[in-house]
């Protein structure tokens, strides 16, 4: 069974059809070559946030960072958080993380969220996002949310926060959303299949399925 990382999950659904296959392959056939810089930016605001650490320790240790583009990607969203930190300066708190299943047990999502905290009077869980490719689908983006939301009745919203440009995508309270979510899912499951089916069979009978004429509402 396939299991995302919130970023992966979110980063998949926002791609096209074709570019998304490619990324399922990817995640379907083992590679060494795999590198997730990202988590680097997750661990230094972890310390930050969670741990209390100071933030020059924090932002030195990210000066320390051998690779350049991960170096600069930690440099740049350490230095977004804290702005976005001093225009929102409520307490943090913890949030477990949960995972979720899809509706045929095709793949799993682990949804974790990098810090807790209080946004326009709500109880947020807030989850880190720093990759400028793909731009992030802000519909189906609510959708996933707000279907992850159903297992965190003691919060008001799940919300991501772009450190690119500082915006806040919200969960919403709303069975549409939901509905779009769990169809999202299955229509992934079937991405899944499709590319698992595609690297089974012989090369000579190797073709993508067509792409869906319609956009989920």
């Amino acid at each position: 069974m396939l299991k995302f990382g919130t970023s992966a999950y979110l980063k998949l659904i926002s791609l096209n059809t074709k570019p998304q296959r490619t990324e399922l392959r990817k995640r379907i056939i083992p590679s060494d070559d795999a590198y997730d810089f990202h988590r680097s930016l997750r661990l230094h605001a972890h310390r930050l946030l969670a741990k209390g650490e100071s933030i020059e320790s924090v932002l030195e240790t990210a000066r320390q960072i051998a690779r350049a583009p991960e170096r600069t990607s930690v440099q740049a969203g350490l230095t977004a958080l804290l702005n976005w930190r001093g225009l929102h300066p409520a307490e943090t708190f913890e949030v477990p993380p949960h995972t979720f299943s899809s509706p045929n047990e095709v793949f799993k999502v682990n949804f974790s969220a990098d810090f807790g905290t209080v946004i326009n009077g709500q109880r947020c869980a807030v989850h880190l996002w720093n990759t400028k490719k793909p731009p992030l689908s802000e519909h189906l983006t609510v959708a996933t949310l707000s279907t992850f939301k159903q297992n965190y009745s003691e919060l008001d919203h799940l919300v991501v926060l772009s450190l690119l440009d500082s915006q806040i995508i919200w969960s919403a309270d709303d069975a549409k959303y939901v509905s779009v979510g769990r169809d999202l899912s299955l229509r992934i499951e079937n991405a899944i299949l499709g590319v698992e089916e595609e690297l089974r069979a012989p090369a000579s009978e190797k073709r993508f399925p067509p792409v869906p004429p319609h956009p989920l509402a």
